[in-house]
């Protein structure tokens, strides 16, 4: 794309999307940037974040939810005339969603926003920002062309992506698909600003009340900074020669072994006396039907608090004993480079939670 194109961007507010947008238009000087918003005050922090790089950039009010995305007509008619991209960035993230509501954002959404680039003459490029997890179910190497699959997947947030890419692959020529793993973290500094199921899997440990996980020694986890995906996805969005691919914004190589995962994160609470005084010991891995079956105990034994931990992580925690090595030989060939190793930020992450305390005491004042 050129410096005189405007591209459209949903999700601008949420995680990936507004330092996505940043960095569009710091690499671009002549970029101009159309930005989907509900509410206009949090476009305000926005553009508070993007300084001086505001003034090429433009709010819309609208939802993905609704057709059209939500835009008036005359709305609708003028960016007819100007937008030449789409990064579709939006989305439902919760995994515990259930599958109506993660659908009304992430398939809904979608269709809302191919039909507006069909309806578009200029727009030549439709990038989507999906997830490595639309594999569900499936097991061992997941290479970048794989379309998904259509076996089974562990939680709604998985299978509503899956069926928002075969929305973007039945499109017009011009698609394109961004895979991330697992976003744990801002940067490899382990700053978190975004609390998700990993976290508050953490947060359960730290308090000794998960005492088993579904997985293996050997089962790997494949994390990745924020920051990385956004520069990923800005580099690759609007480019020209990657039409029609489905590339992985993953570690790869570079994911970590549950065993390991779980030692990093011991050494780094048992830096505080305190912690190590509770002497929580690590959760056992087990297999998955032994999962299931501490799942039902729970059920029909436990109090209510135990209950609603094992439900928590009811959405989540089978993904540990699905194990997948996510292949990224595409994605780092046209970027240069390699998503920073899990081992080299998880540490760090971890440690930030603690001393945070979690952020819990901003969630319970909100």
């Amino acid at each position: 794309m050129s410096a005189h194109d405007t591209v459209f961007l949903t999700g601008a507010t949420g995680l990936v999307g507004g330092d996505t947008l940043a960095r569009l238009l710091r690499a671009e000087p002549g970029l101009r940037a159309v930005a989907l918003v509900r509410d206009l005050a949090r476009w305000t922090e926005v553009a508070a974040r993007l300084g001086p790089l505001a003034d090429r950039a433009t709010p819309v009010v609208g939802d993905v939810q609704r057709p059209g995305l939500g835009l008036d007509a005359s709305t609708r008619r003028r960016l007819a005339g100007e937008i030449t991209g789409i990064v579709h960035a939006a989305a439902d993230v919760v995994f515990s969603s259930p599958l109506d509501a993660a659908r009304a954002t992430n398939v809904d959404g979608t269709r809302h926003a191919l039909e507006l680039a069909d309806a578009w003459p200029l727009t030549r490029r439709f990038a989507y920002v999906s997830t490595a997890f639309v594999a569900g179910r499936r097991t061992g190497r997941v290479l970048e062309r794989d379309n998904g699959t259509a076996y089974a997947w562990v939680n709604a947030y998985q299978q509503s992506k899956y069926e928002a890419e075969s929305l973007v692959r039945a499109s017009a020529p011009g698609w394109l698909i961004l895979r991330p793993s697992m976003i744990v973290c801002d940067t490899a500094d382990g700053v978190v600003s975004q609390f998700n199921a990993v976290h508050y899997t953490l947060h359960l440990w730290h308090q000794g009340l998960a005492p088993m996980i579904p997985g293996t020694a050997r089962t790997t986890a494949d994390a990745v900074p924020r920051d990385f995906v956004s520069a990923a996805v800005a580099a690759l969005a609007l480019r020209d020669d990657v039409a029609g691919e489905t590339l992985h914004l993953c570690a790869g190589a570079g994911a970590l072994a549950l065993d390991e995962l779980i030692a990093i994160t011991w050494d780094a609470w048992s830096a505080s006396a305190a912690w190590r005084g509770k002497a929580i010991p690590r959760p056992a891995l087990v297999d998955l039907e032994t999962y299931r079956r501490f799942e039902r105990t729970v059920e029909e034994t436990a109090d209510e608090n135990l209950r609603r931990v094992t439900r928590s992580l009811g959405s989540f925690a089978p993904e540990l004993a699905l194990p997948k090595d996510f292949d990224t030989a595409r994605a780092d060939a046209l970027l240069g480079r390699h998503a920073p190793p899990v081992r080299a930020f998880w540490g760090a992450m971890v440690r930030h939670l603690v001393d945070t305390d979690w952020a819990l005491s901003r969630r319970r004042a909100a």
